[in-house]
């Protein structure tokens, strides 16, 4: 089951603009989009939220933008809160968006060499993703999807290293990649990458991601986080670490189905192991306070429950480097990091080895040699 993803950020504000490019050196879009009136936004993707950068009125489903963008950066064009069509806007004289509003998947976009690259790309991975979503690969062995995951992704990896100047293999490495990779391997990876696809957000983006899973990767102090809890109350994560304790920092959101497959598990774990010494505080990434009240109770999550309702914005999750949820971090009662991200009977098994008391080899040894009556 696909992870929920998280990101965003508003730095690189400046890499695209809609003020009039000088001597045309900026871009045009000339779009046409049957059954679209009023207004049209031109969005870019700085993470995983959008940022409108320019509107235009339509005309009979015309209508036109301009502007500089010095590195290329994934796009959409959007009436209110609906996107028509994502593409890569770069500076082009001759970008042209051609379809119709009730079949978005047809709309065309030409004119953006980045754009071109994207969609040979995505050409081969949904042949993939098709065969992934398959009835006949779901009735399968695991086998056959995890050879297919393993494609998909060795795919993306392909990609990256032959487009390396691209800004298109840079959003690939970040979008497609990067959720299960170690500070070491993005750090590996941004080194392979050049201009303009060094210098673009998605760089940056996972500069940022690097740093942070380098800082919270498991043998590092935890580093303290505090958010309010349900109440509205600042709720430390310091307050739980220590004193003998294990705690499992974890990251949901009540709309995450993953995130929904996983709690029974978090229960099994808390019910065990709560007395013998196990906290978690469960920070979550919701934006509706009813929704997040109302899982925390529908699933019984009787721990400690933070959250900003800030959805993708979350400075906790930044903090950790998640991106994606289900996604917890194990800390121990010195405050090192233990592990990250154990999921299911691997979660009730690293606890019962640390809050179990296990016989000593003697003792073992002893009832082993033990005389029957």
């Amino acid at each position: 089951m696909k992870k929920y993803l998280i990101s965003s950020i508003v730095a690189a504000a400046v890499l695209c603009s809609c003020a009039q490019p000088k001597q045309q050196t900026g871009y045009r879009i000339d779009g046409e989009i049957a059954g679209v009136a009023g207004k049209v936004y031109l969005t870019v993707f700085e993470g995983k939220l959008p940022r409108v950068i320019d509107s235009a009125e339509v005309k009979n489903g015309a209508f036109e933008f301009s502007g500089d963008c010095a590195v290329p950066i994934f796009a959409a064009v959007e009436t209110p809160g609906v996107p028509l069509v994502r593409f890569f806007l770069e500076n082009s004289p001759m970008i042209r968006i051609v379809g119709a509003a009730d079949r978005p998947q047809d709309i065309r976009v030409t004119g953006s060499a980045t754009e071109d690259l994207y969609r040979q790309f995505l050409g081969q991975a949904d042949s993939v993703a098709k065969l992934l979503d398959s009835d006949s690969v779901k009735l399968s062995s695991t086998r056959i999807a995890f050879d297919l995951e393993k494609q998909r992704d060795s795919l993306g990896r392909v990609f990256v290293r032959k487009h390396s100047g691209s800004v298109a293999a840079a959003y690939v490495l970040f979008r497609g990649l990067s959720y299960e990779m170690s500070a070491k391997e993005i750090r590996q990876a941004l080194d392979g990458l050049t201009p303009p696809a060094s210098a673009s957000v998605y760089a940056e983006l996972l500069e940022k991601m690097a740093a942070a899973l380098a800082r919270t990767e498991p043998g590092q102090k935890y580093v303290d986080i505090s958010v309010p809890d349900t109440a509205g109350m600042e709720l430390p994560l310091s307050r739980f670490v220590g004193e003998g304790k294990y705690v499992l920092l974890d990251f949901w959101a009540s709309w995450c189905p993953p995130c929904r497959a996983e709690i029974p598990n978090l229960v099994t774990a808390y019910k065990e192991f709560h007395s013998k010494g196990f906290e978690i505080y469960a920070v979550s990434l919701d934006k509706n306070r009813k929704a997040w009240l109302d899982g925390i109770k529908m699933f019984k999550m009787d721990w400690p429950q933070v959250g900003t309702l800030k959805f993708w914005e979350s400075a906790a999750a930044e903090t950790y480097g998640v991106r994606s949820i289900p996604s917890n971090v194990l800390i121990g009662p010195d405050g090192t990091i233990l592990a990250r991200n154990l999921m299911g009977s691997v979660l009730l098994q690293k606890l019962g080895e640390l809050l179990v008391p296990q016989p000593s080899k003697s003792a073992a040894a002893s009832e082993n040699s033990a005389p029957a009556n």
